[in-house]
């Protein structure tokens, strides 16, 4: 039916578009980031992935085909950019080869195929979050290779991308891997501006250098390798890329910013920063990205200590999180080493490093730097998607506010790829993506996850729907929140009228509600842990044979029969 809305025209430039397919979000309350202001009752036409008006009282008639969305009481917002991923990395407890090698396990070819073949669903978890862009500061030339094959896609975000890292040192579990290489090893000026060449056949978005410096003595070590360092940037700028920089002392994050880099890609920890770094970086107007929580991620992690929220066993892949949950499996004997040396590090470590971090953030913030908020997500324990608001928590007890963050997460990490006079706000002529939100997100951070619509490339997408999920992986979503003792993550694969049977017929329960009730001791047993022996996937039929853990007492044999219907999990049976 034609949509007819008695109101007076939109200005004349809107006219040429009127016969073509466009959408328009009505009566809402527009965050403008750039400004600081909240613009209240405007209207925000669309037309072909671009914002085309952002009006107040205008009255227009609209075409056949327009989707007009009713703001009333609602936010919206620029789509939230995650500054720092690594597409190559998982996220779960075969990322790091480097790290804890569990190559026997899952050899790490294998690892990369799976990523390969999971990333479009690590980019609609993105997107569900309401994350329309995302930056990977560290691929590889196949992934920049698949990169090109999401650009029109409507359920994926935009994605900036590095090649591979520039480094005069490769840990040797990445070499020799070809395409697949995450590195390329610069030992000369002329070799630095040769692997910046390389990335430019590949059409990388920018450069990402990684300085590591191996010497006792840092800043001998850094000015040893800052010429190569130097010969990147300057090759770099030469081709008008960007270049992000991993630098975590002070000694290498200031000649890299002094050699004319970009992008800071993590903290400072190894000293307080000087009011002169700050006013470097500052008038530089290099952006700086802490990613607060990867570091600690990886020893909760590996000391058995990490607990998921339920966001993140909502929005990660469950195979990732799975993983990490099965940890100490799958080499048990390994882990405990693992366990004991972190247990006595946490034991004898002063928080000096911590806290050194949480005080150059401070310092940095209140400096006027620039800060965007990334995840550094694909390394152990740092979910896609998932981990996202974990930053965003981090970043908020750091005491950046309410406003701050939003620019953080939105403007500032499109200035991250350079790309801020094409997206990052609201306004006319950029990139329609954005994110509108049922409660206003300058109250608290837990509004962010109140979403009612994703507007990407101009389409409005429920982030419900985005995430295709099979029946096994819905299965293993439920299994996850299980082992973690997260009894809401538990409920979410489940319908609101679920039917719990013993076979084959004899209900036991009815309802989410009652199985809210029914498996709160998930929170309570010591040591409950199911692990799966074996599974039969047919169809929507997802048959679990599952042995149970629990802390003092007899292991416990069983079978779990589930039917999946319409994306969620509307049956279970138990053989008794």
């Amino acid at each position: 039916m034609k949509i007819l809305y008695l109101f007076a025209l939109l200005p004349a430039v809107i006219q040429p578009y009127l016969s073509q397919s466009q959408s328009l979000i009505k009566n809402v309350q527009v965050i403008d980031v750039e400004k600081k202001k909240i613009l209240t009752g405007y209207d925000v036409l669309c037309l072909d992935g671009k914002i085309v008006s952002i009006e107040k009282g205008r009255m227009y008639k609209l075409p056949d085909g327009t989707t007009v969305i009713d703001g009333t009481g609602k936010y919206l917002v620029p789509g939230f950019v995650d500054a720092h991923v690594h597409f190559f990395q998982s996220g779960g407890l075969f990322a790091r080869p480097d790290v804890i090698d569990l190559r026997k396990q899952q050899p790490y070819a294998r690892e990369l195929k799976w990523v390969h073949e999971h990333m479009a669903d690590f980019l609609q978890r993105y997107l569900s979050a309401g994350i329309t862009s995302v930056i990977d500061v560290g691929a590889s030339f196949a992934f920049l290779s698949q990169r090109d094959s999401f650009v029109t896609k409507i359920d994926a975000p935009n994605i900036s991308m590095t090649g591979p890292l520039l480094t005069t040192y490769i840990p040797p579990a990445y070499k020799d891997l070809g395409d697949e290489a995450p590195f390329i090893e610069i030992k000369t000026e002329e070799a630095a501006r040769q692997a910046v060449r390389e990335q430019l056949a590949h059409k990388a978005d920018f450069i990402k250098i990684w300085y590591i410096v191996l010497d006792k003595n840092k800043e001998a070590g850094a000015r040893k390798n800052l010429p190569i360092v130097s010969a990147a940037i300057d090759e770099a700028h030469k081709n008008k890329l960007r270049v992000a920089v991993h630098a975590t002392e002070r000694i290498t994050a200031q000649l890299a910013v002094e050699s004319g880099a970009d992008f800071l890609v993590h903290n400072i920890d190894d000293e307080v920063v000087s009011e002169s770094f700050t006013s470097l970086l500052k008038k530089k107007s290099v952006v700086l990205c802490p990613t607060m929580i990867v570091s600690g991620n990886y020893e909760k992690v590996l000391g058995d200590r990490y607990s998921f929220t339920t966001d993140e066993l909502s929005l990660s892949h469950p195979v990732t999180t799975g993983s990490i949950v099965d940890y100490p499996w799958p080499d048990t004997t390994l882990a405990k080493s693992y366990i004991s040396r972190i247990s006595v590090l946490t034991q004898n470590k002063n928080s000096k490093e911590d806290s050194i971090s949480i005080i150059n953030v401070q310092k940095l913030y209140a400096a006027g730097v620039t800060i965007a908020t990334g995840t550094d997500a694909g390394n152990i324990g740092t979910q896609h998607g998932g981990s996202y608001f974990n930053e965003l928590q981090a970043m908020k007890k750091a005491g950046i506010n309410m406003w701050d963050l939003l620019i953080a997460s939105t403007i500032n990490g499109a200035k991250a790829a350079g790309r801020q006079l094409e997206s990052g706000s609201i306004s006319k002529g950029k990139e329609a993506n954005m994110v509108l939100l049922n409660s206003n997100p300058l109250d608290s951070l837990s509004n962010w996850r109140k979403i009612s619509l994703v507007i990407n490339k101009g389409r409005a997408l429920d982030p419900e729907k985005l995430v295709e999920t099979s029946p096994e992986m819905l299965i293993r979503q439920q299994l996850n929140a299980y082992n973690a003792h997260d009894v809401e993550a538990f409920l979410m694969p489940y319908a609101e009228d679920v039917e719990v049977y013993e076979f084959p017929s004899k209900l036991l329960s009815k309802g989410k509600d009652q199985m809210r009730k029914d498996y709160q001791f998930i929170k309570t047993v010591p040591g409950l842990y199911c692990k799966l022996l074996n599974r039969i996937v047919k169809g929507n039929m997802v048959i679990d044979h599952e042995e149970i853990y629990i802390n003092g007492g007899k292991n416990i044999y069983g079978i779990a029969i589930y039917v999946v219907e319409n994306g969620k999990i509307s049956k279970v049976y138990f053989p008794k």
